[in-house]
């Protein structure tokens, strides 16, 4: 099973990102929300995705009956929001957002 859990943020906050597994939209996830889901044993590719953003990837292996908990949100983090967000949406796509793992089970 995986489990996501995605950041409280003002930015973003009535968007939801899509939740992208070996490059199938598995769900949709809401500011603050957590999910989790039932996937097969072997070798992933798990990343999120807003319009034409979308976050680093990360490859994983996940064992039977395992757990892996992933923390996702948005990078832009600071006042600078109106220019910063310019930079990611057109130079840092795939930097706009992020998913990390949080714990292994």
């Amino acid at each position: 099973m995986i489990i996501i859990d995605r950041e409280k943020s003002y930015f973003d906050r009535l968007r939801k990102y899509k939740i992208m597994l070996d490059d199938t939209c598995i769900g949709t996830i809401c500011s603050d929300e957590k999910m989790s889901f039932e996937i097969p044993e072997g070798n992933h590719t798990i990343y999120m995705k807003i319009d034409w953003c979308r976050s680093n990837k990360i490859n994983f292996y996940m064992k039977e009956n395992s757990t892996i908990k992933f923390e996702c949100g948005n990078n832009i983090h600071s006042s600078w929001r109106g220019f910063i967000c310019f930079v990611y949406i057109s130079i840092l796509r795939t930097k706009y957002l992020y998913i990390n793992i949080k714990q292994f089970n």
